[in-house]
């Protein structure tokens, strides 16, 4: 009985945590030939983060609330996940398979009513799908074995997001929850190839009214949500595959000219066929790229990462054990800056919910440390 309250107060921590995080970001996909790019800015109160690698042939379990059934599963695929309030919450990560799966705020959000259906928090949603899909097709398959879970009644206006999710094939979506039901723009419902923190729909029309826009290596001047879409949207049209280091240098220079000054503190470009990711937490910075090709995502070793902030003198991130200890001083440090406590007040318990959770992960039948 002690087990199972020290469970529920977990995903009740948990549950409030997700809702904190709001934010305001771009993203928008470059096709040509056999290349194809994920570019996604974070725009976000802070830099701090962990870049892991997330383990195939883990037994996972939702964090949920109580009242709600928690979804299971064992990961499929390894995956790189970019993770500011720690393990198993990821803003968005690349799989082994060369899925991308990337979140933006969306106040118009509207979830689901409880039903049969295990449920799942907003951002463990995208480690599931990492963890168990490699196409965008088997993604959209998901909504009718897991439910995304609303959050607290006293968080509801706080945590509202949907995602842009891209293949290794070029295959891409929209999903948004609108009215309790999971909306897809993908194919020829998907004109646009870019996402910012308006309904699509309403992003598309928007752009088809204002086609024109700043020309290369000019910064927006509108820094709103439609002016980002319309502005990435056109980047994306407007693509044309030239060498490896061209297309990186297109795509961070796309997402130069939606950034929001220093508010934008992650830059993220996905190679999905080459399954690379290129990075960088500030504009000038030397690019960091992690090769899906080179990691080992066996679940028998410790799970491995890298601060995102570690400036190594190298293009390549040196990744380290995340145990417990490592992940409790992470998470306690970034929880108790002055700003995230001034922000979303005292967040320390949802760290001892999430490592106790985390603790009942395994790997075949031996406990993960």
């Amino acid at each position: 009985m002690g087990h199972m309250k020290q469970m529920l107060k977990a995903a009740v921590l948990l549950s409030a945590f997700v809702s904190a995080n709001t934010f305001a970001c771009t993203s928008f996909l470059l096709q040509g030939g056999d290349r194809i790019y994920f570019a996604r800015n974070l725009d976000w109160e802070w830099r701090d983060g962990l870049v892991i690698v997330n383990p195939s042939g883990m037994k996972k379990m939702s964090f949920v609330m109580p009242g709600n059934t928690p979804a299971k599963w064992t990961s499929k695929h390894g995956s790189v996940t970019f993770n500011q309030f720690g393990r198993e919450m990821p803003f968005g990560g690349m799989n082994e398979a060369g899925l991308v799966v990337e979140n933006m705020w969306l106040g118009e959000t509207g979830f689901p009513e409880t039903d049969s259906r295990p449920a799942i928090n907003l951002l463990q949603w995208i480690q599931y799908q990492l963890d168990n899909c490699s196409t965008v097709a088997e993604v959209l398959a998901t909504d009718k074995e897991i439910r995304l879970e609303p959050p607290p009644v006293s968080a509801a206006s706080l945590a509202r997001i949907h995602y842009l999710v891209a293949d290794a094939s070029g295959d891409v979506a929209t999903v948004e929850f609108l009215g309790g039901k999971m909306v897809v723009h993908r194919g020829p419902d998907l004109p646009m190839r870019a996402l910012a923190n308006d309904p699509y729909e309403q992003a598309v029309a928007y752009a088809r009214k204002h086609p024109k826009q700043p020309g290369a290596g000019e910064r927006l001047k509108d820094e709103s949500s439609m002016a980002r879409f319309a502005c990435a949207a056109t980047r994306s049209a407007d693509f044309k595959p030239g060498t490896a280091e061209e297309d990186l240098k297109y795509a961070f220079d796309g997402l130069d000219q939606v950034a929001q000054g220093n508010f934008t503190v992650w830059r993220i470009v996905y190679d999905l066929p080459g399954r690379a990711i290129h990075f960088r937490i500030a504009k000038n910075a030397p690019d960091q790229v992690v090769n899906l090709k080179k990691l080992d995502f066996s679940c028998s070793r410790t799970v491995q990462f890298a601060k995102i902030e570690a400036h190594p003198s190298t293009n390549s991130f040196a990744f380290s054990a995340l145990t417990e200890p490592v992940h409790r001083d992470y998470l306690s440090s970034f929880l108790t800056k002055a700003d995230v406590k001034r922000e979303m007040g005292d967040l320390r318990p949802i760290m001892e919910g999430q490592l106790f959770v985390l603790r009942g992960f395994t790997c075949g039948d031996e406990a993960v440390k």
